[in-house]
């Protein structure tokens, strides 16, 4: 069976790492195709075979629905060179250029766009009604997997789709460990992690104001993937953090770690799909602190780590929990991560992709 794999580009995001995992999760039992969207790349992946439909899609954009069908064309013809069977649809960007092709196909909905259309709500009403009908017209009848129960809950409220079932993404836990014990050059003072460089939808703006309130004057936070900025820099003056206290980490191929040698991990986003962050975490016994955003913290963190869920956007409540987790913590056990192990994950994967295949 050959399966291709869309997504926009191999920048850093969580999206991209996901898919990666799947694909070298089942190398030994199909033959996988990594198709980017334009040609950017944070990093290789030289054990797979990747293609790419244009340099930079800047131009299709612009275009809109017009670049879209442009890009399917291309899309269509590398598929048939490459005599794919089915090809899965990682992003909402690649989706929209999916829907021209007439091959059996999957969206993998790894973000909750019942959560962006609410945002759209809120600020356009048009706007919001332009998107509902475009995602409705992409995705009502088609086989849609999603990554999170409360996701798959989300898209049924207005999606009428020909199959759906939350798989979540598969985690090589043995792989992780294997990672975070890798030599690298670590920070000396004890320290909080977050992982991610959206200001905005990471809500770093609120971790800073918590960690500004925090009892432990001492420990530092290490931004992992996030540069040295000038709207950081002026708000960890205005909060009265000490630069000292903050480190940026742009970029680690490898962030396990960073991820092992932490304190604790925080999460303070407004909205995720499945953070991968977290489930990584845990395998590497890294107590986490998150915020109950609507889909994904609160089907990881279940049971005694429920408490060290945050009420979102309220850094009070956030730094009152980074509090608790550093005083003391629940064993992490395997029970929270026994889940996400890949063995299990890929049977559930491989069953829904030949029931879409012999449906079409």
């Amino acid at each position: 069976m050959k399966i291709a794999h869309f997504i926009v580009n191999l920048g850093a995001g969580g999206g991209q790492r996901s898919t990666i995992d799947l694909i070298r999760s089942t190398s030994d039992k199909v033959d996988n195709y990594l198709i980017l969207l334009e040609n950017k790349r944070a990093y290789e992946v030289n054990d797979i075979k990747t293609f790419s439909l244009c340099k930079k899609r800047k131009i299709y954009k612009q275009l809109d629905i017009l670049g879209d069908y442009l890009l399917s064309k291309k899309l269509n013809k590398l598929l048939k060179e490459l005599q794919i069977d089915i090809v899965i649809s990682h992003m909402e960007a690649t989706a929209k250029v999916l829907r021209f092709i007439d091959l059996p196909k999957i969206y993998y909905m790894r973000v909750d766009i019942a959560q962006e259309l609410q945002s759209f709500k809120e600020r356009s009403l048009l706007r919001y009604k332009k998107r509902k009908n475009l995602y409705k017209k992409i995705f009502d009848n088609q086989n849609l997997i999603t990554i999170s129960k409360d996701t798959e809950n989300n898209l049924l409220s207005f999606i009428h789709p020909k199959n759906i079932q939350t798989i979540y993404n598969p985690f090589d836990l043995e792989r992780i460990i294997d990672l975070s014990n890798e030599t690298s050059v670590l920070p000396n003072e004890e320290y909080l992690i977050q992982i991610g460089s959206d200001f905005k939808r990471k809500r770093q703006d609120i971790l800073l104001e918590a960690f500004s309130k925090i009892k432990n004057k001492k420990i530092k936070l290490l931004l992992l993937g996030t540069e040295e900025n000038k709207q950081i820099l002026e708000l960890i003056k205005r909060l009265g953090i000490t630069k000292e206290r903050i480190i940026f980490q742009p970029f680690a191929v490898n962030p396990y770690p960073f991820i092992k040698n932490a304190k604790t991990l925080v999460m303070s986003s407004e909205r995720e799909g499945l953070p991968r962050v977290i489930v990584e975490s845990l395998i590497l016994k890294t107590p986490v602190v998150s915020t109950d955003c609507d889909t994904g913290p609160r089907e990881i963190l279940v049971d005694e780590l429920k408490e060290f869920l945050a009420k979102v956007n309220d850094s009070d409540d956030l730094t009152k929990k980074i509090d608790l987790a550093l005083a003391r913590y629940p064993e992490i056990t395997d029970k929270y991560t026994k889940k996400f192990d890949k063995n299990e994950i890929i049977k559930k994967y491989l069953f829904f992709i030949k029931h879409a295949i012999q449906q079409d």
